[in-house]
C-alpha cells in the first residue's frame, strides 16, 4: 500500500546520448509499502550542449527510457510532469498588481505582521444562518452584561450577533438580520461566502449595536468595561428601511452591517490588502488615495480638502486626477474614509444607488454610483472587490429577504 504522497523536488545529472551532461528534474512522491521511492517522469532542466536532448522517464523499478524532446534546456509547461501541487511549492512570484497574491492558490496564505492574508475557502468555520444561541461560555459578553448595557434582545446570524435595545421593534431587528444574512451569504445557498472573514468576526466578538432613535439608549460605559465597545458598529432602527423608499433615505442597515464586516473582518483578515487604519498603506487605502485626488491622512485646518467635489468634473484611474470620492465629514478620520470608500464601491457594484434617488444621494460624496461607472472610473477598486478569492457580496443587493431561510421572531432571544 503506497504512503500518502509527499512532494519533494530533486535534481538528477545523467550522461546524454552524445556524452553531454544533462540535468533532469523529478519529484519524489515518498516511499511505497516496501520502502521503495516512487518517481515521476523526468524533465530536462539544462544541458551542456545545444544538441537535441532526451526527455527520459524513470519507472518504479528504476528503468530508464529515452524519448526525443526539443525543450532546449527549459521545462515545457505543457509536457512537464511536475505535478500541480509541486509547482505551487516553487511558485513565489511577487504580486504584480492590485488583487494579485503572487501565485497563492486557494489553499495557501501569505503571512503579515497583523495576521494572515488568506483566501475565502481556506478557513474552517461552520454556523447556522439564524440562531438564538448568541453567547458562548467563553464570550466576554453574556445575557446579563448585555442587559446591563441596555440591550433586551438579540439574534445571531452565522454566529455574528445583532443586539437591540427595548425600543427596537422585532420587525426592524428581523430586517437587519435578513440584511446581515444576505451580506454574509450573498448567493443565498445557506453557506458563508468567506468563512475566514466571518471566523475573524467571531474571534473578535464583533457585533451590531442596534438602537431605535438615539445611541443614548445604550450604556457605552458598560461596553467599555467589557472591552466590547470598539468591536461594534451602531445602527438606528429609524434608518433601517426599504432602500430609497423615500427619495433621500437609503437602507442604512446595509451600510452599517457592511461596515462591521469590513472593519473587523476583511481589514483584520487581509491587512495588507483591505487594512483600515489611520496609518494604512493597504492596497485598498492606496486605491482610495487616488480616488480622493491624492493622499491626505489628516485634516488641514480642521477640514478635509479636495481638488474636486463635482461629479461633472471628476477624474478616473489613468485619466484626470480630479477626485471622484470626496467625503467631507470633518469628524471622520482617515480610517473612516477607507471604511466609507469600500462601502460606496461594493454597494454601487451591486446596484444600491443606481436609481435617480440613489444618484442624488451619492453625488454629494461619491461619483461612480453604478457598476458600469465604477468599472470605467475606478477599475482598481472594481477589480479588487470582484476578485473571486475574497468573496465580497457581488451577486445581489440585500433587500431584507434572505431566501435560504425565513428569519422569524422565534429566532430572537430576550434577556
Amino acid at each position: 500500500m503506497t504512503q500518502e504522497p509527499e512532494f519533494k523536488l530533486e535534481l538528477l545529472e545523467l550522461a546524454g546520448e552524445f556524452g553531454e551532461s544533462v540535468t533532469f528534474q523529478y519529484v519524489m512522491y515518498g516511499e511505497d509499502a516496501n520502502g521503495n521511492g516512487v518517481l515521476t517522469e523526468l524533465s530536462v532542466v539544462n544541458s551542456s550542449t545545444n544538441s537535441q536532448t532526451d526527455e527520459t522517464s524513470l519507472d518504479s523499478e528504476a528503468d530508464i527510457e529515452g524519448t526525443d524532446d526539443s525543450s532546449e534546456g527549459l521545462i515545457d509547461e505543457d509536457e512537464s510532469s511536475v505535478p500541480e501541487a509541486a509547482e505551487d511549492e516553487i511558485d513565489s512570484e511577487e504580486p504584480s498588481e492590485i488583487g494579485d497574491t503572487g501565485g497563492l492558490d486557494s489553499d495557501e496564505s501569505e503571512e503579515t505582521d497583523e495576521g494572515e492574508d488568506v483566501v475565502a475557502s481556506s478557513c474552517i468555520y461552520e454556523s447556522t444562518p439564524a440562531s438564538n444561541m448568541i453567547f458562548s461560555s467563553d464570550s466576554k459578553m453574556s445575557s446579563s452584561t448585555a442587559k446591563s448595557a441596555g440591550f433586551t434582545k438579540g439574534i445571531s446570524i452565522f454566529g455574528v450577533n445583532i443586539l437591540a435595545t427595548n425600543e427596537v421593534s422585532e420587525e426592524k431587528l428581523i430586517h437587519a438580520a435578513n440584511v446581515m444574512a444576505e451580506l454574509i451569504d450573498n448567493d443565498e445557498n445557506g453557506e458563508i461566502d468567506n468563512s475566514c472573514v466571518v471566523k475573524k468576526l467571531n474571534e473578535l466578538e464583533a457585533f451590531v449595536s442596534m438602537y431605535n432613535e438615539d445611541e443614548s439608549e445604550i450604556s457605552i460605559e458598560s461596553l467599555e468595561m467589557l472591552g466590547s465597545e470598539s468591536n461594534s458598529t451602531g445602527l438606528g432602527a429609524f434608518e433601517t428601511t426599504v432602500n430609497y423608499e423615500s427619495e433621500d433615505q437609503h437602507d442604512a442597515s446595509v451600510e452599517e452591517i457592511f461596515h462591521l464586516i469590513t472593519q473587523f473582518g476583511y481589514a483584520k483578515m487581509y491587512p495588507t490588502i483591505f487594512g483600515e487604519s489611520n496609518e494604512s498603506e493597504s492596497l485598498l487605502a492606496k486605491a482610495m488615495d487616488v480616488a480622493r485626488g491624492g493622499r491626505q491622512t489628516q485634516l488641514t485646518n480642521g477640514t478635509w480638502t479636495y481638488n474636486n467635489t463635482d461629479c461633472a468634473n471628476a477624474g478616473k484611474v489613468g485619466g484626470s486626477t480630479n477626485a471622484w470620492y470626496f467625503y467631507e465629514d470633518n469628524t471622520a478620520d482617515y480610517a473612516s474614509m477607507i471604511t466609507e470608500y469600500i462601502y460606496w464601491a461594493v454597494s454601487s457594484n451591486f446596484g444600491m444607488h443606481a436609481s435617480e434617488s440613489g444618484q442624488q444621494k451619492a453625488q454629494t460624496e461619491w461619483c461612480p454610483n453604478t457598476k458600469e461607472k465604477l468599472q470605467e472610473q475606478d477599475p482598481t477598486i472594481y477589480n479588487l472587490i470582484n476578485d473571486p478569492r475574497y468573496k465580497f457580496p457581488i451577486y445581489k443587493m440585500p433587500s431584507a429577504n434572505y431566501s435560504f431561510q425565513s428569519i422569524v421572531p422565534s429566532n430572537i432571544i430576550y434577556f
